[in-house]
């Protein structure tokens, strides 16, 4: 079993011995899962060591398990970049990848004062992976059923489609640490964009 099929099967277990309820953990397991592929996609069209990325990118989130307030939740990335540490060593990976990993998922949820340095692309990237999974597909549906759409009438969909337009329009600007991960950002708003936009010109039809 190679490094990546180890540490998946790790973080399944982590997550399934976590107390969350099922649904719960298997989203935070998937999660992990779509974040590690988007890092896999950055880094081989960057030239980053793939391999790196990509557990970083499977670590990241792993600190969710022991996260118990608030304040653990808005810094899970230093608890994560703890327990990965102890399982990375398991690994035998040479010292400079392993602190390569453990920095890039830390700072994944710090703003760049508050980490010794500044990233590097590729850690950088950890956090680029994770903020563009958020915005795809699957986060899409989950913001549909929370909008409850076929219980509103035309109007109502139109200022729910104006706001989340002005939404993603403001976010498509947000810098990223790379070429790659700034198309895949703007792939993904665009897909929303114009699911929004042709919504509110079907709306449009309906008014009485």
């Amino acid at each position: 079993m190679n490094r990546i099929e180890k540490t998946k099967k790790y973080l399944y277990q982590q997550f399934a011995a976590s107390g969350a309820e099922d649904v719960v953990w298997r989203y935070r397991y998937e999660h992990t899962l779509r974040v590690a592929a988007v890092g896999r996609t950055i880094a081989m069209q960057e030239g980053f060591d793939v391999e790196t990325l990509e557990l970083a990118c499977l670590l990241h989130d792993l600190g969710y398990v022991r996260c118990k307030t608030e304040e653990d939740y808005a810094h899970h990335g230093k608890i994560s970049a703890e327990m990965a540490r102890d399982f990375l060593k398991t690994l035998d990976l040479e010292s400079e990848m392993l602190e390569t990993i453990c920095y890039a998922i830390a700072c994944h949820t710090e703003d760049e004062k508050d980490c010794p340095r500044p990233c590097t692309p590729a850690e950088a990237s950890v956090a680029d992976a994770d903020n563009i999974d958020r915005f795809d597909a699957l986060r899409m549906a989950d913001n549909l059923t929370y909008f409850d759409l076929m219980k509103k009438r035309p109007k109502e969909i139109m200022e729910i489609c104006s706001k989340q337009i002005e939404r993603y329009q403001n976010y498509l600007d947000i810098p990223f640490a790379t070429r790659t991960a700034t198309a895949l950002w703007r792939d993904r708003l665009g897909f929303q964009l114009e699911y929004f936009r042709r919504l509110k010109t079907q709306m449009e039809t309906c008014l009485e």
